[in-house]
């Protein structure tokens, strides 16, 4: 895998989180800090620092980023095929 394909997230005790840059941004604020207009660090190094979220909480997130990345299309399919919503 390309280090541009990847993110860096750095929990508060500074552990570091290599995942796909399409996990990352299942979240809006992620995507947004990597993908803003301007020489922000985030987008420049494609790392993300978390000064308040400890390394178990930022490890069930990253979790839940493969999970939603992997499931998510799988439950809209689903719902449009049996018509909820609409």
């Amino acid at each position: 895998m390309k280090k541009e394909d990847t993110v860096k997230l750095i929990s508060a005790e500074g552990f570091e989180f290599v995942i796909d840059k399409k996990a990352a941004m299942v979240s809006q604020t992620i995507r947004n800090m990597l993908t803003s207009p301007g020489s922000f660090a985030e987008t420049e190094h494609g790392e993300v620092t978390f000064p308040e979220i400890n390394t178990t909480i930022l490890e069930k997130i990253c979790q839940y980023f493969y999970w939603s990345l992997q499931y998510a299309r799988l439950f809209s399919e689903a719902i449009g095929k049996f018509g909820i919503g609409r």
